[in-house]
């Protein structure tokens, strides 16, 4: 991050288990790279019926200083109902037990965004902003390198793209790829074989799904996206198996 031009930092507000505090991780970073600008980014705006949370959880992100000045929030809505903010003394699941107050944002955001990632005004604005913070600088890579990833990564990054997209909850986060054959077929075809392993039998379950469907369907996406990458005929077959 000492390298970094700008520090991006995202808060879901919708989820309103994590949303009152940035976690430990992140204030580490923040302050241990305090010279490096940093930006609030506050996505999902359109979840919230009460507009006015988001005056309360800007407050508390930033301590209510945003470019060094401090922020006018009336008072009324500090009193709002449906506004989750633990004490410094609450205990939550990002919380340590630290010497002092607990300090659950930080008063050097340079701006604050409030977006919804479906409304592309909104996300254009964002992205202007960081266009007009870019630096000029050398090409890390050459023009001609298209990517840094090898074959392999690139198709393990694919399955997982498609993982998130067609798997619900937490069943994505807990599968282990493992590619078991990479290899040229005999006309002249590429043939993989990866194997995904999961923790649960549920989890077995829901991935494969209803008569194999789901798996045949991640299996085709995922081969024709690799066609498309490699120009050459794919032939990718996944299996499912319980971690042991």
């Amino acid at each position: 991050m000492e390298s970094a031009d700008l520090v991006v930092v995202l808060v879901d507000v919708s989820d309103k288990w994590t949303r009152n505090q940035l976690s430990p991780q992140v204030l580490q970073c923040l302050t241990q790279f305090s010279q490096v600008p940093s930006i609030l980014v506050m996505n999902k705006v359109d979840c919230l019926k009460q507009k006015s949370v988001l005056l309360e959880l800007t407050a508390a992100l930033t301590e209510g200083v945003v470019n060094g000045k401090k922020l006018k929030i009336r008072q009324a809505f500090r009193s709002q109902a449906g506004i989750h903010c633990p004490s410094p003394a609450a205990k939550g699941p990002n919380t340590q037990s630290v010497g002092g107050p607990q300090r659950i944002g930080w008063p050097h955001f340079q701006e604050v965004f409030m977006l919804s990632a479906l409304n592309q005004e909104d996300v254009k604005t964002l992205k202007q902003y960081l266009l007009a913070q870019a630096r000029p600088g050398p090409w890390e890579f050459h023009s001609e390198v298209l990517t840094s990833q090898t074959p392999e990564e690139i198709c393990a990054n694919i399955i997982r793209e498609k993982l998130l997209e067609h798997l619900p909850q937490e069943v994505p986060y807990n599968v282990q790829q493992k590619t078991i054959v990479w290899e040229e077929g005999p006309n002249g075809q590429l043939v993989i074989v990866q194997k995904l392993l999961v923790p649960k039998e549920s989890h077995v379950r829901i991935l494969i799904g209803p008569k194999g469907h789901l798996i045949s369907q991640i299996a085709d996406e995922v081969g024709r996206d690799l066609m498309n990458i490699f120009l050459c005929e794919v032939q990718l077959r996944l299996s499912v198996k319980l971690l042991s």
